[in-house]
């Protein structure tokens, strides 16, 4: 994208080149003609110049480095105005950030450290000050010629002790990255410095193995995962760790505050301690306590792993010895709530059929609040769902924690083991769920849901994927509003309202906003039937996503599933009698594809490869369903897959080295429009639904996701999420023509007919 600046003079600096660009401001490299020097130059652009909480947030940043001055804090040396268009002058950097080394891979254990123990002196120093980062990142840890490591980007760094005192553009709402959000400041909750502790956790974890701890489709996902998910075992992913690292990293990720360490210089002690000495165990936690190694992540789904008795030594390193007198194992116990594949099977009918089945009264009832149960042992309560008003990737649902010893028990355990437990039916090494064959998908009465198979269905391509998709080609960002005045469809999605998230419509022409439920459970990622009778959404009730459908004429709901399961992302089928919706069967991460009938009667599993599979959209005609499979918590595997129903035939349709996820078809099949990673961490793209001629068509301001096309196939509906919150957009199925809609932190919106 040209850039108007690049060649020009601002105030006594010539700006040379773009060096990056965020949320909020863009850096360029600069020349500072009066000193002779380069320099890096954050100028806030000019379209946020109308809006007066970037431009407070901008002034806000200058006068809190203003206060900082730390040998590993990036010097500022000037500050000032062009045109009324503010700039900071920083020192400049010219190797780069740490995530750009993390982008070659995993870091060395001892450059880990070194980053670390530089790091943390700054931020403990910003601490002292009584200033929050909220954004530490490896981007915003940036590195001079020598290599050494400065902290950088205090744009949403907030004063502690100055709430209610002129700060509240800093202050208030949930903001931040969503990767590396702690779980308090993800629910909008008080925070202290443990909470950018967390986050150097965050970042410790990723140095060290070369991805995150969570991933997911959305910054939605990922914050809920940062609340309520334990952090996956770093020496599953990197084996060359040694159990003493392994024990800092997840002790900087425990979900309370008061179990991580109280200061940076404490994890980078505790870090070097751990890499010096790796046999010893450098943490606060019991010597006696179990540790459980995770089930390898290259093992079949169903193979259980070795397990160490209490009072036994884990290994210093893979390659140490195990014990000589190992206690007798302790074998993982099946799950006694199977997911729906404990249901018998059921004829799939055909996509033609205009058949609707009735409602039974008894499995129906009226439209009442879904209130949380109690379970006989232990107290659960809601968190508070306080989300504020902006975000650069995300903002949050709140969920639910269990009370002190409950929380700790998991929190303790949890966190050093993957518990992957197979269902009921599943025995032996090679068991798992399998694609469910068959020449016929309408019959699949025939066929087991769940067998015991030797190899898993294949993934190569039976279309060729096309050449060159990684990267798609961008665009640039779209300016004009199209005009609706012809447009009478309505949007439906979820938002936000009185600190509880509910499912809206939005009629278009009109401007009206219908609130369609009213409940104290968490209600997300609402999908209308095919004739816009009914609305398919998931609803966290007892600790876990359900799927229920709202009818609309009369406010009826009906639960379709209920396990102690994820069941999650709903899809009709084009005659609206099926639902298709992702299960983390295994409960470890990774979703299987079921199926059930509007009245929640024959569930049953359709696609399964031990992976992670979610987000299926069916064609229109019936024969395909598209969705996203890959690795779980690893999006860089994710790709789009196409499943022929009635052969079983599957074909990947992306292939490449970036995320592409969260598939939809055009009305008439002929395009498919999904997400990939942009500049702001996600872009839309469209392509033919054989995966040939992909291209991104708008990479804006935010993180785009949860792209739809209207019935028509003119318009596509899209949410944007940035620092001054989420919006929902409209623009040409082209990607030109955006506008806003008038909607308040609105998601995931579609259409309704």
């Amino acid at each position: 994208m040209p850039d108007d600046l690049i060649g020009q003079q601002l105030g006594g600096y010539e700006i040379v080149d773009r060096i990056d660009q965020g949320g909020m401001a863009t850096v360029y490299r600069a020349r500072q003609t009066s000193m002779n020097r380069v320099v890096a130059l954050k100028i806030l652009p000019k379209h946020f110049m109308r809006d007066d909480t970037y431009l407070r947030r901008f002034e806000r940043e200058v006068e809190i480095i203003a206060q900082l001055e730390h040998r590993n804090i990036v010097p500022v040396y000037d500050y000032g105005e062009h045109d009324g268009q503010p700039f900071i002058a920083m020192r400049y950097m010219p190797a780069g950030s740490v995530d750009d080394l993390i982008g070659s891979g995993p870091l060395m254990v001892e450059r880990t450290l070194d980053i670390i123990e530089q790091v943390s002196p700054a931020l403990d120093y910003a601490h002292n000050k009584n200033i929050l980062h909220r954004d530490l990142k490896p981007s915003n840890i940036l590195l001079d010629e020598n290599g050494d490591a400065y902290l950088t980007d205090f744009g949403i760094a907030r004063i502690l002790g100055m709430e209610g005192k002129g700060t509240t553009i800093t202050t208030q709402g949930v903001v931040g990255t969503p990767s590396y959000m702690s779980p308090e400041q993800a629910q909008g909750k008080d925070m202290d410095a443990r909470s950018d502790i967390y986050a150097l956790g965050v970042m410790l974890f990723e140095m060290l193995t070369g991805r995150r701890p969570f991933e997911n489709d959305t910054p939605y996902g990922i914050a809920v995962m940062q609340v309520t998910t334990p952090p996956p075992s770093p020496r599953v992913i990197n084996p060359a760790l040694t159990a003493a690292i392994e024990q800092v990293v997840l002790k900087a990720l425990k979900k309370k505050p008061e179990n991580r360490y109280n200061t940076a210089a404490e994890l980078s002690q505790a870090f070097k301690l751990a890499v010096e000495r790796p046999d010893s165990v450098h943490d606060t936690e019991p010597r006696g306590l179990s540790i459980k190694p995770p089930l390898d992540a290259t093992q079949p789904a169903g193979a259980q792993s070795s397990s160490l008795s209490q009072g036994q030594t884990v290994p210093s390193s893979p390659a140490q010895p195990p014990p000589a007198q190992p206690q007798p194992q302790q074998q993982p116990q099946p799950r006694q709530s199977p997911p729906p594949s404990a249901y018998g099977p059921a004829a799939y009918p055909p996509a033609s059929s205009a058949s609707m089945p009735r409602i039974p009264n008894n499995t129906s009832r009226p439209m009442t609040p879904i209130r949380k149960r109690r379970g006989n042992m232990w107290v659960s309560v809601l968190l508070g769902m306080v989300i504020g008003c902006s975000l650069l990737s995300v903002l949050v649902v709140a969920t639910l924690l269990t009370l002190d010893d409950l929380f700790e028990n998991s929190d303790d355990t949890a966190e050093t083991t993957s518990d992957q437990r197979p269902p009921a039916e599943m025995t032996g090494d090679a068991a798992r769920l399998t694609l469910v064959p068959g020449a016929a998908f309408n019959n699949l009465d025939t066929t087991p849901v769940v067998e015991n198979a030797t190899a898993i269905p294949s993934r190569t391509p039976t279309t060729e994927p096309t050449e060159g998709i990684a990267p798609v080609g961008a665009r640039p960002t779209p300016t004009v509003d199209p005009d609706l005045s012809a447009q009478s469809e309505r949007i439906i999605y979820f938002a936000v309202r009185d600190n509880a998230y509910d499912v809206f419509q939005y009629d278009l022409t009109t401007g009206e906003e219908t609130r369609l439920t009213d409940t104290a459970a968490t209600i997300s990622y609402p999908l209308a039937s095919p004739d816009g009778a009914y609305v398919a959404y998931q609803a966290e009730e007892d600790g876990d996503f359900e799927i229920y459908v709202l009818r609309l004429s009369d406010g009826t709901v009906t639960q379709l599933t209920d396990n102690d399961v994820l069941d999650r992302l709903p899809a009709w089928s084009p005659d609206g009698a099926w639902i298709v919706y992702s299960s983390d069967t295994r409960d470890d991460g990774n979703f299987d594809l079921y199926r059930v009938r509007r009245d929640g009667s024959d569930q049953q599993v359709i696609y399964s490869d031990g992976g992670r599979n979610s987000h299926a959209r069916f064609s229109s005609d019936g024969r395909f369903l598209i969705f996203t499979s890959g690795e779980a918590g690893n999006a860089q595997t994710w790709e789009i897959l196409r499943f022929e129903l009635e052969t079983g035939e599957i074909s990947a349709l992306t292939d490449n080295a970036s995320r592409d996820a969260s598939p939809s078809f055009s009305p008439d099949d002929t395009q498919i429009v999904y997400i990939v990673d942009g500049d702001n961490g996600a872009a839309i793209a469209v392509m033919d639904a054989d995966g040939s001629n992909s291209q991104i068509i708008y990479d804006g301001a935010g993180y785009e996701w949860g792209a739809a096309f209207s019935p028509d196939g003119e318009l596509i509906v899209f949410s944007e999420e940035t620092q001054a919150g989420s919006v929902i957009k409209l623009m040409r199925a082209d990607g030109e023509a955006v506008r806003d809609l008038s909607i308040e932190n609105g998601f995931y919106p579609s259409w309704v007919r």
